[in-house]
């Protein structure tokens, strides 16, 4: 007796797809909740490092901002899976290949994720423009 029961469990079978082939039938949200807290530390850190003339502390700081990006993630809207977005473009779950094979419309929305990480990009930059005017005027 196997453990796959047909009507609980989804058969996986081997596919010959290239992850790169399915990128545009996935359904990607991006979740740049972690970089943005890893941020907000960097600047914390930024502003102390300045304070107190620590050149090693100063370089620390750059080299945490360097990797921020690395900490932006995805979820998948179809399995629930989350993962690092530089891994986004090779996530293949059973859902992006059924709508592959049968020769579906890749989904219009969600946009992609680096699509989606330049707009969280252009919202982060524009928020700290507006509140450097604004604290700057009062």
């Amino acid at each position: 007796m196997t453990a796959f029961d047909p009507d609980m469990d989804t058969a996986t079978y081997p596919t010959s797809a290239r992850p790169e082939d399915a990128a545009d039938y996935q359904r990607l949200v991006a979740n740049p909740l972690l970089a943005a807290v890893a941020l907000l530390g960097v600047w914390v850190l930024f502003r102390y490092s300045l304070e107190v003339r620590n050149l090693g502390l100063f370089l620390a700081t750059l080299f945490a901002a360097s990797v921020c990006p690395f900490l932006i993630q995805y979820h998948c809207l179809d399995c629930g899976r989350t993962d690092l977005a530089v891994r986004s473009r090779v996530h293949v779950c059973p859902a992006v290949i059924h709508r592959r094979r049968n020769g579906e419309e890749p989904p219009v929305l969600p946009p992609t994720v680096r699509a989606q990480v330049k707009t969280w990009a252009i919202v982060l930059i524009m928020t700290g423009l507006l509140y450097a005017i604004f604290h700057h005027h009062s």
